[in-house]
């Protein structure tokens, strides 16, 4: 396990994500501002319980017919543990995977409208690991080369309570096990 990534251990700092901000007017499928940076520093992780979920790519089988749907079809769950922000991650750019949210909301019957309420909980982030920078320093990539895709972040599940990482699990085979919405949950 790479030094940072430990449970019980600070997370690691000045970490920066990209992602499509919403708002009333960009809720539509077809309507797609710049991204925007979130970064994930002391002040921001102060007194917030944040789930990250990686995912290999947006739209790809495992992701998208069951990771991911099987999360957001919980977010009440995920409110009753007192999670703030769930941020969905890949390297897939910011506008792949704003249309992937959109997309699988849609399906999923879950208004974007209503997320953007301030007390709708758990916050949604579907947000883009450029470079596959931050999953390289932990240690959790994968090279998929022999699909076409390059170099991947991994399936895997972090949760940080306020700074501290409380849960860091990386899937070692195909499918959904530890990074799971069951998993996750046993672990808030």
């Amino acid at each position: 396990m790479v030094v940072g990534i430990e449970v019980g251990t600070k997370f690691l700092l000045d970490v920066e994500f990209r992602y499509i901000p919403l708002d009333l007017e960009t809720v539509d499928a077809r309507v797609c501002p710049r991204p925007a940076k979130i970064q994930l520093d002391a002040e921001f992780l102060k007194n917030k319980k944040i789930v990250i979920v990686s995912v290999p790519g947006a739209f790809t089988p495992t992701c998208s017919n069951s990771h991911i749907p099987d999360i957001l079809k919980r977010l009440k769950d995920f409110k009753e543990k007192g999670i703030d922000l769930l941020l969905v991650i890949s390297n897939n750019d910011a506008f792949v995977l704003n249309a992937w949210k959109k997309d699988l909301f849609s399906y999923l019957n879950i208004s974007l409208k209503d997320t953007l309420k301030d007390d709708f909980k758990p916050k949604v982030l579907f947000a883009s690991d450029p470079n596959t920078s931050f999953s390289k320093k932990i240690g959790y990539w994968k090279d998929s080369s022999v699909y076409g895709m390059g170099i991947r972040t991994s399936r895997y599940a972090i949760v940080i309570d306020n700074g501290v990482v409380t849960y860091s699990e990386q899937e070692t085979q195909s499918g959904v096990s530890v990074s799971g919405v069951d998993a996750i949950l046993a672990k808030l």
